[in-house]
C-alpha cells in the first residue's frame, strides 16, 4: 500500500512539474465539449468495467474509496474549465458555486482536499493511463487505447440514457 501512495505522490509531482515546464494554463475545454458525452476513464489494463453513479460521486467528493486494494486517485480540471463545470453538475449535482463551497467547508473541517487539477485532457488521459487507481474523465472524442471508458450504472457513453451527457 505504501508503494502505491509513493507512486501516486511521485506521479502528481511529475504532472505538476510538467504543467509548469510546458506552460499549460488557461482554458482547455472546447466550447463543443458540453455537447459531447463526458466519459469516465481508468487505465486500459484496469479490470473495472462499470462504476455506479454513487461510487463516482464518493470518489470525486474526496471520500476514501478503494477497488481491489488500491485507493482511487481522482483527477479533475480547474474550477473554471467548462468540462469541469459540466461534470460537477452532471455527476456531483453541484453548481460551480456549490462545488467551491463544498471544498472550502471540507478544508476548514480538515476533511481532505479536492481531486488534483490537471491542465488538459491529453495530460489527464496520460496520467490516468499510468497511475494505478487513477480515475478521471474526458470528452468522448479524447478516448484512445491507453484508457478504458467505464459505463455508469451499466450504461455506455454512446447511449441516449447516459447520465453524463
Amino acid at each position: 500500500m505504501r508503494r502505491h501512495v509513493k507512486l501516486a505522490l511521485a506521479t502528481i509531482l511529475l504532472v505538476m512539474f510538467c504543467q509548469r515546464l510546458l506552460g499549460f494554463a488557461g482554458a482547455t475545454a472546447q466550447s463543443k465539449s458540453e455537447k459531447k458525452p463526458i466519459v469516465v476513464i481508468v487505465a486500459a489494463d484496469s479490470k473495472l468495467r462499470d462504476i455506479s453513479h454513487a461510487l463516482l460521486r464518493r470518489i470525486f467528493l474526496g471520500e476514501p474509496t478503494e477497488y481491489q486494494g488500491v485507493r482511487w486517485v481522482p483527477f479533475n480540471y480547474g474550477p473554471d474549465e467548462a468540462l469541469r463545470v459540466s461534470f460537477d453538475e452532471l455527476a456531483l449535482r453541484f453548481s460551480k458555486e456549490a462545488s467551491g463551497r463544498y471544498w472550502v467547508d471540507r478544508r476548514i473541517r480538515g476533511e481532505g482536499l479536492p481531486p488534483r487539477a490537471i491542465a488538459n485532457q491529453n495530460l489527464l488521459r496520460a496520467v490516468v493511463a499510468r497511475l494505478p487507481g487513477a480515475i478521471g474523465y474526458v470528452t468522448s472524442d479524447q478516448l484512445n487505447a491507453t484508457v478504458r471508458a467505464l459505463t455508469v450504472d451499466g450504461v455506455a457513453y454512446d447511449r441516449a440514457n447516459y447520465q453524463l451527457r
